[in-house]
């Protein structure tokens, strides 16, 4: 025989709660957006970032102290339909980071080609080692 136990159902109805309240929209849900692919070569450091369905005027990118911030927003393109699934994710974005040098200001530069955003950096001539003479 079964025994009805009240209990049982507020956990079950907290979960659904917490569930939908700890659900979050836009980017956050999934992994940090835009994932990014860095490589570094002699002086120079590219960076890769991928911003499918994103144009360079909803794009930011900034240099703050040794980080470069990418920032913007990817706007819906359809319509409020009823859809059977949908897992493209919009909204804003926002994603620092951290280099490991400083770099040149005046040569940074950014290219946006097929959803791929690309940042070239060169590092600054005071970041790099210098050899000291012993007398």
């Amino acid at each position: 025989m079964y025994t009805y136990n009240i209990f049982n159902d507020m956990i079950k109805l907290r979960t659904v709660f917490d569930d939908f309240f700890e659900h979050k929209t836009g980017y956050e849900s999934s992994r940090e957006f835009p994932p990014v692919q860095i490589r570094e070569a002699d002086d120079r450091i590219t960076i890769h970032a991928l911003v499918p369905g994103i144009t360079s005027g909803n794009i930011d990118i900034q240099l703050v102290d040794d980080n470069i911030v990418i920032s913007g927003s990817k706007k819906e393109d359809y319509e409020n339909q009823q859809y059977i699934r949908k897992e493209r994710l919009f909204g804003e974005f926002k994603k620092s980071i951290k280099l490991p040098y400083r770099v040149k200001h005046d040569e940074i530069k950014a290219d946006l080609a097929n959803g791929v955003l690309t940042i070239n950096l060169t590092k600054s001539e005071d970041a790099k080692p210098k050899k000291i003479e012993i007398n």
